[in-house]
């Protein structure tokens, strides 16, 4: 892992990021002795049900790839919770949101279905956590609440690519002649040796879509979308109590939706520092009456450190945890991840 440059990458990524939320080189600078008095002096009381609400949207998001992963099999909800978190581990350790494959890989080991095919409908569950929280930002500017410059922007880039993906995998659900016609199409772009993996791997992601095929269905995933993000923005507002921040809810839920898509759109790991700086901007705007902009700066610089606390170290704990239950290591599934890919896992393709 430390010899990938993927890895580096990230936590250049990552550094560069942490740089601009801590020194914030466009706006008010951060006086570090205020930010720290600021941490001591806040009420950490509000972390316990911040943390019980949190795991309500971890479970509810288990509930939802329940139903997603229907069409490939019965799981039970609870079985499927400590892949979520593993996943979450996975994540916050590695860049690029491994964890995505991290809980195909495990899950197509342990039930014997295809890994390509279940990672088809995590496809789909980010897509519609995308989606969702577009949806969130278009409520609240429903509402007057405008955005500009370079967040405006990045909104406009998440909107593009979601919602074009979406359209595009809703078409090859519907459509398994034009699927077809465009897995051929990839295919005969790649060099022959690697043509009939890449193949078999398309045609069973596709298969992973197709709960697509179904508006009902879609419906009952958006609704799921939507109560796992509304968890999470009730998380940014309950944490938010303590440090007596006195925002409106709509304001946690537009920092839910800018801070995560930031963590979608720059995939460092645990979201450190896309995160940070998405969720800081974004109260900023919201600077309350008769507050000097400097000092509240620092009050929601300790803020967003105590939230992002609370979002990664205990799923990286319980993450854990749940690895040494289904005997896994980190290293054990970054190596099963890489022999899936490379086309020589004997188990893919089963189901």
């Amino acid at each position: 892992m430390l010899k990938s440059r993927r890895f580096w990458l990230g936590v250049a990524i990552t550094l560069l990021f942490l740089f601009l939320f801590l020194y914030r080189p466009w706006g008010e600078p951060l006086d570090f002795a205020e930010m720290g008095r600021a941490l001591g002096e806040a009420n950490y009381i509000f972390l316990l049900p911040g943390m019980l609400i949190f795991f309500v949207g971890v479970f509810f998001r288990s509930v939802r790839w329940r139903y997603l992963l229907k069409p490939l099999g019965s799981f039970s909800s609870l079985r499927l919770f400590p892949l979520i978190v593993i996943g979450f581990l996975v994540n916050n350790i590695l860049p690029a949101r491994l964890g995505i494959v991290a809980r195909a890989y495990i899950l197509g080991e342990r039930e014997g279905i295809s890994k390509m095919a279940t990672g088809g409908t995590m496809v789909v569950e980010q897509l519609f956590d995308g989606v969702t929280l577009l949806f969130f930002i278009a409520v609240i500017a429903l509402f007057g609440v405008s955005i500009g410059g370079l967040m405006q922007n990045a909104i406009y880039i998440a909107a593009g690519l979601f919602l074009g993906a979406l359209a595009l995998c809703f078409i090859f659900a519907c459509s398994p002649r034009l699927a077809r016609r465009m897995v051929s199409l990839v295919v005969h772009l790649l060099p022959q040796r690697w043509r009939g993996k890449t193949e078999g791997w398309l045609t069973r992601l596709i298969e992973g879509l197709e709960i697509m095929r179904s508006p009902g269905k879609l419906l009952i995933v958006f609704a799921l979308s939507t109560l796992v993000w509304l968890c999470e923005a009730c998380v940014f507002y309950v944490v938010a109590f303590t440090f007596d921040l006195g925002q409106p809810f709509y304001v946690f839920m537009l920092a839910t939706a800018l801070a995560n898509l930031a963590w979608a759109l720059i995939m460092t790991q645990g979201g450190l520092g896309s995160f940070d700086v998405a969720c800081q901007e974004t109260l900023m705007l919201f600077i309350p009456a008769g507050v000097i902009a400097a000092a509240y700066a620092d009050l929601v610089a300790a803020y967003v450190i105590v939230l992002h606390a609370l979002i990664l170290l205990p799923m990286i704990a319980l993450g854990f945890i749940f690895l040494w239950f289904e005997n896994l290591s980190l290293a054990k599934i970054v190596s099963g991840e890489r022999r899936a890919v490379a086309g020589h896992d004997p188990k893919e393709g089963k189901g």
